[in-house]
């Protein structure tokens, strides 16, 4: 009732209310807008990883080719009169940093603009989990799991506001077809 009456009245006494308005609505809007540009920075960094995981589980590709053929799943090669594990881990660092365009500096990856970096990427872990060593087992596949840690510096709040950091993981599996 009391909003009602100060915008129907005529000496101005609603311009501070329509500038506060105004304000909130375009602080609003660059929250929104910041927002949507982290989730696409993180969704490429994402698409980037997943990719270079499921690289690392084809190329083992050959690794299970042997353990198949004997009618096992995993990846293993016969060694003598026994079964050892043998896998190929690649390099899925240095394929993301080409994936991505970014720069690589020891274990970390960035992506610079003008500014300053677009995003850094380190503590990357690539986990291969083999099958279990035993003929005909379908119930678990060839999987590679892989988590990096991402910070993304944020233009909104500018330099007051911490970067975002976060961890994204992702999962490729290899998985025979008959």
């Amino acid at each position: 009732m009391k909003i009602r009456k100060i915008l129907r009245e005529k000496r101005g006494e609603a311009t501070v209310l329509t500038v506060a308005l105004i304000l909130g609505l375009l602080l609003l809007m660059c929250a929104m807008a910041e927002f949507f540009r982290l989730a696409v920075i993180v969704q490429g960094v994402r698409d980037g990883l997943q990719q270079s995981v499921i690289t690392v589980a084809t190329t083992n590709y050959d690794e299970t080719y042997n353990g198949l053929r004997e009618g096992y799943s995993g990846g293993y090669v016969l060694s003598g009169d026994s079964w050892r594990e043998n896998l190929d881990y690649d390099d899925v660092l240095a394929r993301m940093g080409t994936l991505l365009g970014a720069d690589m500096g020891g274990d970390t990856l960035t992506k610079w603009q003008p500014e300053g970096y677009e995003y850094r990427l380190s503590g990357l872990e690539v986990e291969i989990l083999n099958t279990p060593l035993t003929p005909g087992n379908t119930s678990q596949n060839f999987e590679a799991d892989a988590r990096i840690t991402i910070e993304i510096p944020l233009s909104f709040g500018w330099s007051m506001v911490p970067p975002l950091q976060m961890e994204i993981r992702t999962r490729a599996a290899y998985m025979p077809k008959f």
